[in-house]
C-alpha cells in the first residue's frame, strides 16, 4: 500500500504518542515498586531493603504479603500509623513530622495537612 507524504507523517506521529505512552506506563509501574510504606512506621521506605534489612526508623521487617497488604490498607484509609500523644511534640501519623501535639489536632501537620481524630486511650500509652 502507498502513502502519500501527509498520511506517512500522520502514521508516524501517532505511533511516536503510542511508543511514548508505553514507556510512562512502564516508568510508573516501576516507580510505584520501589518505593512502600512501612507497615508498622508509615515512613516511605525502599521496599527491597525494608524486605531484606527491615525499616531504617522502627527495625520492622515482614515479607513481600505483609508489605502489600499494609499497602491496601492505608489506601482504603482503614490502616492507621499509632501517635504517641504523650509529650508536647509528637510524631505526624502520615509523614512522620515532629508537630506539637495540641497544634496537629486542631490545625492538623503543617507539612502534609493530615488531621487525626481524637485519640484513644490505648494509643495515649
Amino acid at each position: 500500500m502507498v502513502f502519500d507524504p501527509i498520511s506517512r507523517r500522520i502514521l508516524n506521529e501517532i505511533d511516536k504518542h503510542t511508543q511514548q505512552g508505553i514507556k510512562e506506563e512502564k516508568g510508573k509501574k516501576e516507580k510505584s515498586s520501589y518505593w512502600v510504606r512501612c507497615p508498622n512506621c508509615g515512613k516511605w521506605v525502599v521496599k527491597k531493603e525494608l524486605i531484606k534489612k527491615g525499616c531504617y526508623l522502627c527495625g520492622w521487617q515482614g515479607k513481600e504479603e505483609d508489605i502489600e497488604l499494609a499497602k491496601a490498607k492505608f489506601q482504603s484509609g482503614q490502616g492507621k500509623v499509632k501517635t504517641k500523644a504523650s509529650g508536647y511534640r509528637s510524631a505526624c501519623p502520615r509523614c512522620g513530622t515532629s508537630v506539637i501535639t495540641e497544634e496537629l489536632f486542631k490545625n492538623g501537620c503543617y507539612r502534609c495537612g493530615y488531621k487525626p481524630s481524637k485519640l484513644s486511650k490505648d494509643e495515649k500509652e
